[in-house]
């Protein structure tokens, strides 16, 4: 497993913030997670969704993984696909371990920035409120095929997303497959357009075999250099 650091810049803040990304845990074991979240020393942080594992039905480590991760740091969560599919976790029992689930909304977080997150399937007429918020704006949304169609232009300083796996397989460094973009995607990881950040995910397994492809867990700097984990 990775630890991966982005640089954001920003001229809407006044003091830089550092946050960390995490997505696709699919249920699976956690410890590194934590122990890689914890010295990164993170301001906050961001989970991009698909926690639970729809296709084996389980869930049991995802509340835990919330605690702990409440423990470290202000955490905010937004819906992948798999928890739409497998609809097994309330918004109370969530929000019973400390962190805060965003399902087509926003909240504030300190005085200048705008946590939101996009709920999978869902419409988007919710960010037209969004965009006319002030200050710096993040926006999670766990598919970065909704990119290009309905994100690339809207009135928002950071995407997060997971979903692609990082292509799963990348003979050569090449993106093989990805979930809603199909063979040879476009975007799997890395940091697109100085607006969307989209991270490889944390779980091992899957329908597909990952092959040279590292897990990873990503940290952001927003409005300061890079700082040495």
């Amino acid at each position: 497993m990775d630890t991966v650091i982005y640089n954001v810049k920003s001229d809407k803040i006044s003091k830089g913030k550092r946050i960390v990304l995490l997505s696709d845990l699919h249920n699976e074991p956690y410890d590194q997670i934590i122990e890689k979240t914890k010295k990164a020393k993170p301001d906050a942080i961001m989970v991009a969704g698909d926690l639970v594992n729809r296709h084996n039905k389980t869930y049991d480590r995802v509340l835990s993984f919330f605690e702990q991760l409440s423990k470290i740091s202000k955490t905010y969560f937004s819906y992948g696909n798999h928890e739409i599919i497998f609809n097994v976790l309330t918004k109370e029992e969530i929000e019973a371990t400390g962190a805060i689930l965003l399902d087509n909304e926003y909240t504030k977080y300190g005085d200048e920035f705008i946590i939101g997150g996009q709920t999978p399937y869902a419409d988007f007429d919710w960010l037209t409120d969004f965009e006319h918020q002030k200050g710096f704006k993040i926006l999670l949304c766990h598919h970065p095929e909704y990119y290009p169609r309905y994100l690339k232009y809207k009135k928002v300083d950071l995407i997060l997303s997971g979903h692609a796996h990082g292509g799963q397989m990348r003979p050569f460094g090449i993106a093989l497959f990805a979930p809603g973009q199909g063979f040879f995607p476009e975007y799997t990881f890395g940091y697109y357009d100085e607006k969307m950040i989209v991270g490889r995910g944390l779980a091992h397994g899957g329908l597909i075999p990952r092959m040279f492809n590292s897990t990873e867990v990503v940290v952001v700097d927003i409005g300061q250099q890079n700082q040495v984990l």
